[in-house]
């Protein structure tokens, strides 16, 4: 949590820096910040601790690590002295104006277009770990124009149903016209795939596959588009009128053949981009999946794209089924609600589909599909008062997390989104990007969010902040590797990135004895030498780090009297001053003391 809360403040502070020229009274009111909490003192702090020795590679520790390109910032110090939160790096005397911390910053589009879902463009700039925040707004319109496009399983068990068809246009316009002002209906038929074992291929039934029942049945065929798109209801009407029924042999349908073209022809099929598009599927039976044609020696997979030729899908007997997943793929990319009109013990199977198919409902008809109307206007109802998202064109490397802010104050995942939305309603998204790491540039740089049945979506650019400013030419030089530190044998740069071999040299030889740490635990270990912290109290140094400037007693302004202060002399330090001897005189070859002259060394110790 401290990291989250310190990434946040220094992201802040750096904007807000950025935001205006020179140095601001609020820099040292951060600085005061950050040490009354503690953040920079902080064991956890990854910054200061870690092994960065270039710009680059201590940017990607953490959101909360900035890089002091200040070319005099350090003279002997050790390595992480540039490495380290914000407001330590300005406490240690760091230019504001050359702390290397690429900021996050999100920008919403000025020329919006979209209506009903904004931002419609959002260009985020993220820097690894870190997270960007915005806000999605979703606001329904009143009355859509209505695209109804009925596709019809004419099987021979769908006979009364068919029958029904007759009927609907006019009843259903008058129903439709409280929701839309602008209501249009389409029709095509689907049976199955025109191959064995799907048909019958004797001689005597091939174009007639009802002769065992004495009916005039049309010849099988995947799927017809009959009727465009039209306001015109008596056109839509005739056109049922003479549609007949087909047959096929075995239960399951071609229907997610047929669903598929109907989704994807859209010049066909006369879909407009401003309307919700319906696509109601009436059927008593199940649908064949992707590798059911490999029954009949189908093997290539569906390409999702539109075959209709002369209205009739051409490809049917030479390409699969489509999986689930394609078939979704397809409805979302096309905006298209499906409606699923089932009679029979069957529904329960589409119903079982609704998870994997966003945007759908399942309704059961009666016999002779005597409540289809009511079922489609309650469909429609439900479809437009459901708002929910999903996340298309993903980019490797970067993470969405949505949350839906309901008109009655609740909150759910996108993906399940809100419910019982009016038009008077706004749906609120909250959408957190992160970037999980910035080795990763290749592929898209946009990905897009899009609301399910929605014929509008939000575009969201990524910019990858991760380089150091190191070549840019405009203001003071800024020094981006840490060359003092840098062994060629030892470590590999290539445009400011450094990695050193750990296994080449081992942190056993910055060990003055085998049970203690490495560099005396006051300093780390690189290529096989130790590099020590510089810390307030003194200089720490020697080949162990095992030396320091602080930490035995002064006398005369003399640190030990002028003796080197080791571990060995500590502890006589240590030991006479705690019996009460004050150092006089102490040099390399003697030890006197004012209160026990005779004292030897030896005694001592």
């Amino acid at each position: 949590m401290c990291r989250s809360a310190l990434a946040f403040f220094t992201a802040t502070l750096v904007c807000l820096q950025n935001c205006r020229p020179g140095p601001a009274p609020f820099l040292r009111a951060a600085w005061v910040f950050s040490v009354v909490l503690g953040l920079g003192q902080s064991e956890d702090n990854r910054c200061a601790s870690s092994n960065a020795v270039s710009c680059t590679k201590c940017l990607v520790l953490g959101p909360e690590c900035g890089w002091c390109a200040q070319e005099d910032f350090i003279s002997g110090g050790s390595k992480n002295e540039r490495c380290d939160i914000v407001s330590n790096l300005i406490n240690k005397g760091c230019s504001i104006d050359l702390i290397e911390y690429p900021s996050v910053h999100v920008t919403p589009s000025e020329n919006e277009i979209n209506t009903q879902v904004t931002p419609g463009e959002v260009l985020i700039q993220l820097r690894q770990g870190a997270e960007a925040n915005f806000m999605l707004k979703i606001h329904p319109l009143k009355k859509y124009p209505v695209d109804l496009y009925y596709l019809v399983d004419v099987s021979a068990s769908m006979h009364n149903n068919i029958e029904k068809l007759n009927s609907v246009g006019n009843d259903l316009s008058r129903k439709m016209a409280f929701f839309s002002h602008d209501f249009r209906l389409g029709f095509g038929s689907y049976v199955d795939k025109t191959v064995s074992p799907y048909i019958s291929i004797h001689p005597e039934r091939i174009h007639n596959q009802c002769s065992d029942y004495n009916l005039d049945c049309m010849p099988p065929h995947g799927y017809i588009h009959v009727l465009s798109l039209t306001e015109n209801i008596t056109e839509f009407e005739k056109a049922v009128h003479r549609q007949k029924i087909s047959g096929n042999i075995d239960t399951p349908e071609g229907g997610f053949d047929a669903m598929l073209q109907a989704a994807v022809c859209e010049s066909h099929i006369g879909w407009r981009k401003e309307a919700k598009r319906l696509l109601l599927v009436m059927t008593d039976q199940t649908s064949h999946l992707a590798l059911d044609s490999k029954l009949a020696g189908i093997v290539v997979p569906n390409d999702g794209n539109c075959h209709l030729k002369n209205n009739v899908y051409v490809r049917s007997t030479s390409m699969e089924h489509p999986s689930l997943g394609q078939l979704s793929e397809k409805l979302i990319d096309n905006n298209i609600n499906v409606i699923f009109a089932v009679q029979g013990k069957q529904f329960r199977w589409y119903k079982d589909l609704l998870p994997l198919l966003p945007g759908t409902i399942a309704g059961e008809i009666e016999s002779k599909a005597a409540n289809l109307n009511n079922l489609v206007v309650e469909a429609y109802k439900k479809l437009i008062s459901e708002v929910k998202v999903q996340v298309e064109n993903q980019i490797k490397g970067i993470y969405f997390n949505i949350t839906a802010i309901c008109p009655d104050g609740s909150r759910k995942p996108g993906t399940d989104g809100c419910g019982n939305v009016t038009s008077n309603d706004e749906v609120l998204f909250n959408v957190t990007v992160t970037m999980e790491k910035c080795d990763v540039m290749e592929g898209k740089s946009y990905a897009i969010i899009k609301p399910i049945g929605f014929n509008e979506t939000t575009k969201i650019h990524i910019h990858r902040n991760c380089s150091c400013r190191c070549d840019d030419s405009r203001g003071p030089k800024r020094k981006c590797v840490e060359e003092t530190f840098l062994d060629a044998k030892c470590f590999q740069c290539d445009e400011n990135k450094c990695h050193f071999d750990e296994d080449q040299f081992p942190s056993e030889s910055c060990k003055s004895h085998k049970d203690q740490p490495a560099c005396s635990g006051r300093g780390v270990c690189i290529c096989g030498k130790c590099l020590c912290h510089k810390i307030k109290l003194g200089k720490v140094y020697g080949k162990y780090c095992e030396k320091d400037d602080f930490s035995c007693p002064y006398h005369h302004g003399n640190l030990c009297a002028g003796i080197v202060c080791n571990a060995f002399t500590l502890t006589i330090c240590l030991k006479l001053y705690l019996i009460g001897v004050k150092p006089h005189v102490l040099s390399r070859n003697s030890i006197m003391w004012t209160k026990h002259q005779n004292v030897s060394l030896a005694q001592a110790t």
